[in-house]
């Protein structure tokens, strides 16, 4: 566990620059490259806690909520300052409705990615860098929306479930079936 992170270590001074850096950029996870170039061998890791509230859209029919999320990591800058290379950890609690019954289910999330950054498109895993900034909160919504599962059942959700066994006999059988009559 990232030691910046933890109940003793409250304000390490990792996560006061990332508090600091949240209140400077209005908390969004954003890099002018410059500022990349200038803190690649001396101070390259990050530790950060994203809002991720309002990427929450209608269209996401199953996503009800989302906590805040613990973003910590390094980066590197490759291949004469062109590539900038991000080893990310995120972790997070989404809530997302029982596929059964639609009551909230929270589903803690925790995973790694690499996410590569460039001004020319190299390959399919490469982002583009837009402007003189990478902003990261884009990229890692799309990551945590890529590892969210797609159905959820709330453990409860069977326990007022019955379900009801109907036989038919030969003339309903053949009324109900649409092509039926084609039959006679």
């Amino acid at each position: 566990m990232n030691p910046s992170l933890t109940k003793n270590n409250f304000l390490t001074s990792s996560l006061k620059k990332s508090i600091i850096y949240m209140l400077l950029w209005g908390g969004k996870m954003k890099w002018s490259i410059n500022e990349l170039n200038k803190f690649r061998l001396t101070n390259n890791t990050f530790d950060y806690i994203g809002d991720f509230h309002s990427f929450i859209t209608e269209d996401l029919i199953d996503l009800i909520d989302i906590s805040p999320v613990l973003i910590s990591g390094s980066f590197q800058v490759l291949e004469a300052f062109e590539e900038y290379v991000f080893d990310v950890k995120i972790k997070c609690t989404i809530t997302l409705a029982c596929a059964i019954t639609l009551k909230p289910v929270d589903v803690p999330m925790e995973f790694e990615t690499t996410l590569n950054f460039a001004t020319t498109l190299i390959d399919d895993s490469i982002y583009l860098i837009d402007g003189n900034t990478i902003d990261l909160d884009p990229v890692v919504w799309a990551n945590i929306l890529i590892e969210k599962p797609m159905r959820v059942v709330a453990s409860d959700a069977y326990d007022d479930y019955s379900e009801d066994i109907v036989t038919l006999d030969e003339e309903e059988l053949i009324s109900a079936n649409p092509f039926g009559k084609l039959k006679q």
